[in-house]
């Protein structure tokens, strides 16, 4: 089943773009599947449909690194991480925190 969220973009870029995402989970891998809902999106969005995993943890789930997220510019980058970030506080899901 498709949801639907307005993320607010970083103060360098500032507007509010709609997403439908979907989530998917298959054992402990969990999937979501995001595209944009608006008709005109901004230039430096390189992406129009994307996709985030993560690991699902006992402690909550690690996002797991997808190199075609990060091979366009640094925009499009950021904005998928604001995605995640959003996308999880919306579903009340927690994200393992990294410790280097």
């Amino acid at each position: 089943m498709s949801r639907s969220i307005t993320i607010n973009c970083s103060d360098n870029v500032p507007a509010q773009i709609q997403l439908l995402y979907s989530i998917e989970t298959l054992e402990n891998l969990q999937t979501i599947s995001c595209s944009v809902n608006e008709k005109h999106f901004p230039i430096w969005l390189q992406l129009r449909k994307f996709e985030m995993q993560s690991l699902k943890e006992k402690s909550g789930y690690t996002p797991l690194y997808n190199e075609v997220n990060n091979s366009k510019n640094m925009a499009t980058s950021l904005f998928i991480d604001q995605v995640y970030t959003d996308i999880m506080l919306a579903e009340k899901l927690v994200v393992k925190q990294v410790v280097y």
